[in-house]
């Protein structure tokens, strides 16, 4: 049983993140067409911060429910977590490199990182658990 939570903890952020993140991205892309250039990016200042919001909160949530799921040992959850949605957005990003703001990459690869570990330790604060007494 604890191997299926582990199995879960890593994989619902990605899920999460697809169902709720890409959908809520898109469709801010797409109120905003003027925008948006031949490859589905954009190089609006604006419109790129919002999407970076958006990531970031999306991130908070996997990194949240990522410790929910994994019940126990929720740091090492989220490491894993991290690792993860680090190799699927360096793959995501590279694929569209020249569509964004270069910038825009990195912020999102340092959004991924924190967002995952705030949403972890928001979980370890609710449940009454200091990283300190974890580790």
């Amino acid at each position: 049983m604890i191997w299926l939570r582990s199995m879960a903890a890593v994989l619902l952020a990605p899920v999460i993140y697809g169902v709720i993140c890409v959908p809520s991205v898109g469709a801010l892309m797409s109120a905003y067409p003027e925008l948006l250039n031949e490859t589905g990016g954009t190089y609006d200042v604006t419109l790129t911060l919002m999407a970076e919001l958006i990531q970031l909160l999306v991130l908070i949530t996997c990194g949240y429910f990522s410790a929910l799921a994994a019940g126990r040992e929720e740091l090492k959850h989220g490491l894993a977590v991290t690792v993860v949605m680090l190799a699927i957005a360096i793959s995501v990003q590279l694929s569209f490199w020249s569509s964004m703001l270069v910038w825009h990459h990195f912020v999102f690869f340092v959004c991924v990182v924190v967002g995952i570990q705030l949403g972890t330790r928001l979980r370890l604060r609710q449940k009454g658990t200091t990283a300190s007494r974890v580790l």
